[in-house]
């Protein structure tokens, strides 16, 4: 069945409210990495970000309260597997095969090669041209290709991608490959000099995992993603937060994503 994207899919989230095996109090516990503007915390605006905003709206729906907590990578991981936690957004189906999996993806990780303003490299033009260098890596990463096959490099491992971000700035490292937006903005807030190499390295479009007795509510969640694509909605949420389209995403045309003012 195909929802109308006006309706949102509200027949579908009546139909799920009679059958959901929810009691009342029941919590869906959110667990994410920081990843701003998708997913942050501060304390003066909570949980806040366009991917949060969408689990609340469709979750919302289905009167599915939610409960967000903010940690590394890892600390996710532990808190799913100790029973504190019911999705991880942002991961790897390798970190939880038993878990279900989000199929639309609503959002991707955009991941470039940064290196010191002072390095002389202008352009990426392969991996092998970081033969035998200090590359700085985050240890919870599981990096696409061309990144996760490589070896011919010194990686530099560091708990968060922060860390690893300073080592960049001050010269510890050569290389660090991060996502565009979060990097673009972390250089911003901590006055750090680096920069981009263009073109990108690796587009990885982002799912969420979730533990198996959601997967119902998660249905859910699938109808509305994909109402919101139809109708052109997500594509203006994305644009009103990233100033880029999310269908040209989807398509692999990241010529608009790759101003100069950005590098």
């Amino acid at each position: 069945m195909r929802c109308r994207p006006a309706a949102l899919c509200l027949p579908l989230a009546l139909s799920l409210l009679a059958v959901l095996p929810c009691r009342a109090g029941d919590k869906l516990r959110v667990c994410y990495d920081d990843w701003p503007p998708y997913a942050a915390y501060t304390p003066a605006q909570g949980h806040q970000g366009l991917t949060l905003a969408l689990l609340r709206q469709v979750f919302g729906e289905l009167h599915i309260e939610l409960s967000f907590q903010s940690a590394t990578q890892s600390r996710c991981l532990k808190a799913a597997q100790t029973g504190l936690a019911d999705m991880l957004l942002f991961s790897d189906q390798q970190q939880l095969p038993d878990w279900g999996r989000s199929q639309t993806p609503t959002e991707f990780w955009l991941l470039a090669a940064w290196v010191p303003q002072d390095s002389p490299l202008r352009r990426y033009t392969s991996i092998q041209q970081f033969h035998d260098q200090r590359v700085g890596m985050v240890r919870d990463y599981i990096y696409p290709e061309p990144i996760g096959s490589y070896t011919d490099w010194q990686p530099a491992i560091q708990g968060d991608a922060i860390n690893s971000l300073r080592q960049l700035a001050a010269k510890r490292v050569d290389v660090f490959f991060e996502d565009l937006f979060w990097t673009r903005r972390m250089r911003q807030q901590k006055h750090l000099a680096v920069r981009m190499l263009r073109p990108l390295v690796a587009v990885q479009p982002q799912y969420h995992l979730y533990r198996p007795t959601w997967a119902l509510a998660m249905t859910h969640f699938e109808q509305v993603v994909q109402a919101l694509i139809e109708s052109g909605e997500m594509d203006r949420r994305y644009r009103a937060a990233l100033g880029i389209s999310y269908d040209a995403i989807r398509r692999g045309d990241l010529g608009q994503v790759l101003q100069d003012e950005w590098d």
